[in-house]
């Protein structure tokens, strides 16, 4: 029986930002750290259940992204995935972490990948989850919409007016897992000071996804795992991502949606043992 695992969130600030992260680190130095990146509108919270699966086995460190959580959110920083990938190389550097596997999920999939670009020799593998791939950057008249001063207030206007419960039900394959606790879980961004001016700008800064052509230089051990009944990032991007990435394995869930940290914790922890031992 694994014991009782406590979750601590510490702040820490890099380049003038201010980070919320966990990091839980093994007492045996040399086993791998594993870096976990949540995806948009979301924070550490999605990899809770994860976390005790695995912390007997690797440190982990997981850290909310600018603008979400309960790291920082203001109009000076810039919310690019690559500054974020940039971001995700200096807490390694302010942690002492050497080498890490990085783990992505969704957007969050991006920023691993741009951050073992930026310094592929930090990075060991990589493991995406559902990740976002492909997206073109915002269309101009919404990044000139998000210089008006009232963009924010209409971002958060719209927002309120949608049923969370319903576009959640659109991101999991098992709505019995929509309980309240669950949804004000992953929505307790929303009502942060400072939420709606970072997501503006998120849309305004935010580029396109890898091209092809990059994602063929990306000679890592990558594991991709998709939910069959992801409709959000469908699995037709999974598999057009294996054949984009030179040494990827598939591996799908069925029955399963967009949350696969959520949905499959105790499949997915068993994969990423499995992939870390045996690629």
């Amino acid at each position: 029986m694994k014991e009782m695992f406590e979750t601590k969130k510490e702040k820490v600030e890099i380049d003038k930002v201010t980070l919320s992260y966990e990091y839980y680190k093994h007492p045996n130095p040399h086993v791998k750290t594993l870096v976990f990146i949540h995806g948009f509108l979301s924070s550490s919270y999605s990899f809770r259940k994860l976390f005790p699966l695995l912390h007997d086995q690797y440190s982990l460190l997981s850290y909310d992204l600018p603008g979400f959580g309960e790291s920082e959110k203001n109009c000076d920083i810039h919310y690019s995935l690559h500054e974020y990938a940039a971001l995700t190389n200096r807490l390694l550097e302010k942690m002492q972490i050497k080498k890490a596997v990085l783990i992505g999920h969704s957007m969050g999939g991006q920023i691993a990948l741009r951050t073992c670009i930026q310094h592929p020799e930090r990075i060991e593998k990589l493991i995406l989850l559902c990740s976002s791939s492909y997206i073109k950057s915002s269309s101009l008249g919404l990044r000139v919409c998000s210089y008006l001063p009232l963009f924010p207030y209409c971002l958060n206007l719209s927002m309120s007016a949608i049923n969370l419960r319903k576009n959640f039900e659109h991101l999991v394959y098992d709505q019995k897992l929509l309980t309240q606790q669950v949804i004000d879980g992953y929505t307790a961004s929303f009502n942060e000071k400072g939420f709606f001016l970072a997501l503006s700008r998120l849309i305004r800064d935010r580029e396109e996804d890898l091209a092809t052509k990059t994602l063929n230089k990306i000679n890592f051990p990558i594991l991709l795992i998709w939910g069959s009944n992801d409709r959000l990032v469908p699995l037709r991007v999974g598999e057009r991502m294996k054949k984009d990435l030179p040494d990827a394995d598939l591996l799908v869930f069925s029955h399963t949606g967009h949350l696969i940290p959520e949905e499959r914790p105790i499949e997915t922890s068993n994969a990423i043992r499995d992939f870390l031992h045996n690629k």
